[in-house]
């Protein structure tokens, strides 16, 4: 693991250079047009939180210049006031309070601008809110399956919750972080979400409480549920209850739970019921509200009252808000979940994750301790750690590890990566990005039939061996001169065949499954969107878009049949293979039921 974390400090350290850094902001005083205008214009053309940052701290420097367009501070006893409805810890109280956008504000605006477009990319306007509700939370599922990160640390484990876009980017989580992601959507489509556990559950943190669960990929270990085990869509005035584990809708309302327990008795005993909740639990069901913890601000009110007519981003909920959003729930009237002693509650997720030097509050220096870190080494395969034992000198054994994990991390990890830009619904672009990927990799596996790889390899390794010796001896004798030419015969041994067939080996089948895999899911997508269409239109629209879903479908169906047949390189990831043929038994349904008309 030591060896691991050395690779991904270089690879989080020197593979973020890909970005443009911010321009510089313009503090002058001269005259300017509406700041706000100028905001607006540029984060129009990129939500990126590179983008996002420099837009907020060039707002925040012209309209400082003068006293009547200062953004708004809040007050102790707004403050105060807030508290008495949302739990704030004093460091929750200082992210609100200030008047400057805080460093956390560009992060928690760029989360925004992701489920925004994740949101719009789904095409449920103008659909009644349940079955707006069914497809976003369809689409977390699929985005998302079941496999919980659980953290090594010291003699034991401990399990995560992460920010919903982190687990969006990642592309697998637990039950509670499908429930973050499906609040942080429900947000943006201004459809008030909740949490669904005991009536005790509003005190109790979401990652060491509630019954150990058995996630098929991990059976092993029993990871704690947390203390819900549904999440909610109000609709009217009643609730609309989904179950993450199983990834489906309740048979019933909270309503109709609460008056008739029983009527969901079959559900609770079902072999599927993952989440291991009862119907006892069922009989004493209480709803919980959560929000975005930088949501409370005076600064982004202002920000939402200016902007959102023009972004059409949701960011903000003031207290007017918050009564409101309560008073519209069924009694009993839901308490807000943000426990103190949580820094994972869903409130602050986004913030306890990052270091301080990318908008977050954690202190951690960087090391192998920190969640950051750590969480980026569990999404490289870990045939790129593996290094060929003839490989003797342990800085040449780092210098393999980097390239190849830096070459997966720079592929599929880097920002804007391709499960980003597939949940946003950039399906063209993916799709184009993700061939590229595929020949790419091809292309290495073709390297590797050549015969005579084996010996390309062992010589380059053995020429490799006598440059590092000659590395260290000049070291060891103060040979400056000497240590310089070897280091750069060193670099040049990096850029012979020899090492990119190393390379070949490690990154190639795996790099290529990768690509396969969101190809599947990509086209997946586009197919989802077009039967939606299909399921609301008439006429002539219905059949023009039948013809287009039957053609999606089959894609779709294709890509998956493609990626199982590369599968088996997926083995060091638990839970992506079994949700691939999940979601291709989905299309070759709609294959099916076309090919019988």
């Amino acid at each position: 693991m030591r060896v691991a974390i050395r690779v991904a400090l270089f690879v989080l350290t020197c593979g973020g250079c890909s970005q443009p850094p911010p321009p510089p902001v313009d503090t002058g005083t001269g005259p300017k047009g509406d700041p706000w205008v100028a905001a607006a214009a540029r984060l129009g053309k990129d939500t990126s939180p590179v983008s996002t940052k420099a837009a907020l701290a060039a707002l925040t420097a012209e309209i400082g210049i003068s006293d009547d367009k200062k953004l708004p501070v809040t007050s102790d006893e707004a403050l105060t006031a807030l508290a008495a409805v949302v739990p704030l810890t004093p460091a929750d109280r200082d992210e609100i309070r200030g008047a400057a956008f805080s460093g956390h504000d560009p992060v928690y605006l760029a989360d925004c601008f992701f489920l925004r477009d994740a949101a719009r990319s789904l095409g449920v306007a103008g659909l009644p809110p349940e079955k707006q509700a069914d497809v976003a939370f369809a689409w977390v599922c699929r985005q998302v399956y079941l496999n919980p990160w659980v953290r090594f640390v010291g003699a034991g484990y401990e399990p995560t919750a992460l920010p919903p876009t982190v687990v969006l980017r990642r592309g697998f989580g637990s039950g509670l972080e499908r429930m973050y992601v499906f609040l942080a959507l429900l947000q943006q489509l201004e459809l008030d979400g909740c949490l669904v556990g005991g009536p005790d559950a509003g005190g109790q943190t979401g990652r060491f409480n509630g019954p150990l669960l058995k996630y098929p990929t991990l059976p092993q270990l029993g990871v704690p549920r947390g203390p819900f085990w549904a999440v909610g869509v109000r609709v009217g005035t009643d609730v609309r209850l989904f179950d993450p584990w199983r990834g489906q809708p309740l048979p019933v309302t909270l309503g109709q739970l609460k008056a008739n327990p029983d009527a969901a008795k079959t559900w609770f005993e079902a072999a599927e019921n993952l989440s291991a909740a009862t119907l006892e639990d069922a009989k004493k069901a209480t709803a919980f509200l959560a929000v975005p913890v930088n949501a409370l601000s005076a600064r982004m009110a202002a920000f939402e009252a200016r902007m959102k007519g023009e972004l059409g981003v949701k960011v903000a909920y003031d207290l007017k808000a918050l009564t409101g959003m309560r008073a519209a729930f069924p009694d009993p009237k839901p308490a807000f979940w943000n426990p103190p002693d949580d820094p994972f509650a869903y409130g602050r997720a986004a913030r306890s994750f990052l270091p301080l030097d990318l908008g977050g509050s954690d202190p951690t220096p960087m090391s192998g301790g920190r969640i950051y870190e750590v969480s980026v080494i569990e999404q490289i395969p870990r045939t790129a750690f593996l290094v060929r034992a003839e490989l003797k000198y342990e800085n040449a054994r780092d210098q393999f590890r980097r390239q190849a994990a830096g070459k997966l991390h720079f592929l599929f990890l880097e920002p804007p990566n391709p499960r980003e830009r597939i949940a946003r619904g950039q399906f063209q672009e993916a799709a184009r990005d993700l061939v590229n990927k595929q020949e790419m990799f091809a292309t290495g596996l073709e390297r590797l039939r050549n015969p005579d790889t084996e010996k390309q390899i062992n010589e380059w390794v053995e020429a490799t061996n006598q440059i590092y010796s000659a590395v260290g001896l000049a070291r060891l004798n103060n040979d400056k001169s000497a240590e310089v030419a070897a280091q750069a015969q060193a670099e040049e041994a990096w850029k012979q065949p020899g090492a990119q067939l190393l390379l070949d080996k490690s990154s190639a089948e795996v790099g290529r499954a990768e690509a396969a895999f969101l190809l599947g899911l990509c086209k997946h997508e586009q197919a989802e969107r077009i039967q939606i269409r299909l399921d609301r239109a008439t006429g002539a629209e219905a059949a023009r878009l039948k013809n287009e879903a039957r053609d999606a479908w089959r894609a779709a169906l294709a890509a998956w049949n493609t990626y199982q047949q590369l599968a088996p390189s997926h083995a060091g990831f638990p839970g992506r293979a079994a949700h691939a043929l999940a979601l291709e038994a989905r299309a070759a349904k709609f294959v099916e039921a076309d090919t019988k008309k």
